[in-house]
């Protein structure tokens, strides 16, 4: 979802890990759509998906990750409580055993104050910890996870992103940076921070999410570019603004983005209609890299 508030953003980075629970979940609701083919051996099937909560709820998109199975899906616009209700919903349902990785942006200090922090409070129900943020679901074993703040901006809300690295099929490492950018100036900065962690990661690394950048600002995207392929080179796969009400209605900007490295793409990306979310969902599959290349 747009949002932004937007300016100048301060290249002081303030980092907040978390510590997180990774509670087993169960998951999905209602008839979801024709389940896709399970991913090609030894890849992983890895989705982005803004879900725009406050609109939306776990059972609305239950069925939109049933319906593709991806290994790893990052989810941006997600409480914490509605990322563990959305795994225990697809376990249950969909017999599809998703753990839950909330990945919260929390406020820390004299920020967790400011209108556009504290407002967050309203989507999730917390009433006093913002619950708001990211989550990545996974069927993969998870072995860490942590959430990083990027430096605060007034104008804007609280931004940042989770790590997570999960055990590919092969037995090795995979990270994951599941990320939600701000807008108005405060992009550029949050690229560059983030391409420059994600990209001295020593395994194969997936950066995802709604990086709020279109295709008319190819500069900002450059930090990520240089050092990272992406699942739809030519960018031929708007997600943004999905009509809810209108699988034939096509978006007409492209702002979410899967970007991998010591990977390779294996099957053409999609970015199926939603019925619950004003965002489409961006899903690629890869597979570990051979040595030799």
């Amino acid at each position: 979802m747009r949002d932004g508030r937007g300016g100048d953003l301060t290249m002081r980075v303030r980092r907040l890990v978390v510590t997180v629970l990774l509670p087993v979940a169960l998951a999905g609701c209602g008839a979801p759509p024709p389940v896709a083919p399970a991913a090609p051996a030894g890849s992983v099937r890895i989705m982005t998906w803004n879900v725009e909560t406050g609109r939306y709820d776990p059972p609305d998109w239950a069925g939109t990750i049933a319906a593709a199975r991806p290994d790893v899906v990052g989810l941006q616009e997600i409480c914490a409580g509605e990322a563990v209700a959305l795994a225990d919903l697809l376990r249950r349902d969909h017999g599809l055993p998703y753990v839950a990785v909330p990945g919260p942006i929390r406020p820390v200090g004299a920020e967790d104050a400011e209108p556009v922090n504290a407002e967050l409070r309203g989507p999730c129900h917390d009433g006093a910890v913002v619950t708001y943020g990211l989550a990545v679901l996974t069927l993969l074993p998870v072995t860490s996870a942590s959430t990083v703040l990027y430096a605060p901006d007034h104008r804007d809300e609280q931004r940042g992103y989770q790590r997570v690295t999960v055990r590919g099929p092969d037995g090795g490492a995979l990270t994951v940076y599941d990320t939600h950018l701000g807008l108005a100036g405060v992009a550029a900065a949050q690229i560059r921070d983030v391409a420059g962690r994600a990209g001295d990661e020593p395994g194969p690394t997936v950066v995802l999410g709604d990086l709020n950048v279109g295709e008319d600002q190819p500069a900002l995207l450059a930090p990520l570019r240089d050092r990272f392929a992406e699942v739809d080179p030519d960018r031929r796969l708007p997600t943004f603004e999905n009509d809810p009400g209108d699988p034939d209605r096509l978006p007409q900007d492209k702002i979410d983005y899967l970007f991998f490295r010591g990977q390779e793409s294996v099957d053409p990306p999609t970015v199926p209609w939603a019925p619950a979310s004003d965002h489409r969902p961006l899903i690629g599959t890869l597979r570990a890299r051979p040595a030799s290349r």
